[in-house]
C-alpha cells in the first residue's frame, strides 16, 4: 500500500464520515460533493469537455486527442441518487477518455429528492438510446458508473433487456449499490472500517429515492433481477466498505446467470477510491484495470 493511502483515509474520515456521524442523512452527499467541484473539475490541456444533450439528457463529452469517435463510454456518476455531477467525477472520467482513447459521455441525470425513481433511470435509458441514435453500435459502447451510478448501470442493462434493446459491449461497476434490502453482512460488519459512511445513512436512502417502493424490485435492486443475457461485467470494490457484499453477491448472481463477470476486491481502500486518482497510486492502478477491460471489450 502507498504512503498516501492512510493519510487520505484519515482526511476522509474527518471530512466525510464525521459529518455523517452527526447527521446520518444521505442528502448530506449533495453539499459535500458540490464543495468538491472547484477542486476536482480542472482538466489538463489535452482533454476537452463539450456540453451537449444526449437523448434529451444534459451531458458532457470528454475527449483526448484523436479519439475513436465511433465508440463511446457512457458514464453514470455516483452520489447516493441525490448528489454528484459530471464535474465531481472528472478525476476518473478524464483518465478513461485519455487511456481508452474514446469519448466519455458523462450524464447529468435527474436527482432525488426533487426527481424520485424512476426519473434518474429513465434518463440513463434515454442517454443510451441517444448514443444509438448517433449511429454508435452497441458493440462499441461501454456503460459504467460508481455507487448509485453502478446501480443505474446494472438497472439500465435490465431495462434494455426488458425493452428488447441491445446490450452494450460491457458494464463497469465501481462499488455498486445493488441491494436495497441491505442483506449483505458487510453493511454492519464494516460499519467502523468504512472510511466514509455510517450504517444509519444507508437507512435514509429509500425514503428519499424510492419512497414506498419494493426493495426487491430489480430496477431498484438489480441483485434480484433476471440477469441472463446481460453484458460482460467488471466490478471493483473495497474489502473494508459497507457496500462490499453488494458487489460480491452481485458478481455471484451474475456468474450463476451465465454472465461473464470479473470482480476485484481491493484491500485497505474505501468506497470509490478511484476518484482519488490525482493523489492515490491505488486509484490509478485500479483505473488501469478498468482500461484493460474496456480495451478487451472494444477489441
Amino acid at each position: 500500500m502507498s504512503i498516501q493511502r492512510p493519510l487520505i483515509e484519515l482526511l476522509l474520515r474527518w471530512q466525510v464520515k464525521g459529518k455523517f456521524k452527526k447527521n446520518p442523512d444521505v442528502q448530506l452527499l449533495r453539499p459535500i460533493m458540490k464543495q468538491m467541484e472547484p477542486r476536482v473539475s480542472k482538466l489538463p490541456k489535452d482533454i476537452t469537455a463539450e456540453p451537449l444533450s444526449l437523448g434529451g439528457v444534459p451531458a458532457e463529452k470528454l475527449t483526448a486527442p484523436e479519439p475513436r469517435q465511433e465508440a463511446a463510454f457512457l458514464y453514470i456518476h455516483g452520489g447516493g441518487f441525490v448528489g454528484g455531477s459530471p464535474l465531481t467525477h472528472r478525476p476518473l472520467t478524464r483518465r478513461l477518455a485519455r487511456d481508452i482513447g474514446i469519448p466519455v459521455y458523462a450524464i447529468d441525470y435527474r436527482l432525488a429528492p426533487e426527481h424520485k425513481y424512476p426519473a434518474g433511470l429513465d434518463d440513463c435509458v434515454a442517454a443510451y438510446k441517444g448514443l444509438l441514435d448517433m449511429g454508435i453500435a452497441p458493440s462499441a459502447i461501454l456503460v459504467g458508473g460508481d455507487s448509485a451510478g453502478g446501480n443505474l448501470t446494472l438497472t439500465l442493462a435490465l431495462r434494455l433487456k426488458a425493452e428488447g434493446l441491445p446490450q452494450p459491449a460491457g458494464l463497469v461497476c465501481l462499488s455498486p449499490a445493488t441491494d436495497m434490502t441491505g442483506s449483505g453482512a458487510s453493511r454492519h460488519e464494516n460499519a467502523e472500517s468504512d472510511a466514509l459512511f455510517v450504517a444509519e445513512m444507508m437507512d435514509s436512502l429509500e425514503a428519499v429515492y424510492c419512497p414506498g417502493g419494493d426493495e426487491k424490485d430489480p430496477f431498484l435492486s438489480p441483485l434480484f433481477g433476471d440477469l441472463a443475457g446481460l453484458a460482460p461485467t467488471f466490478i471493483q470494490v473495497g474489502e473494508k466498505e459497507m457496500l462490499r457484499d453488494d458487489s460480491t453477491l452481485m458478481a455471484d448472481a451474475l456468474q450463476k446467470a451465465g454472465v461473464e463477470t470479473t470482480i476485484e476486491v481491493w484491500p485497505k481502500v474505501w468506497h470509490v477510491w478511484q476518484l482519488n486518482a490525482d493523489m492515490l497510486p491505488e486509484a490509478r492502478e485500479a483505473i488501469a484495470h478498468i482500461v484493460a477491460f474496456a480495451r478487451r471489450r472494444l477489441g
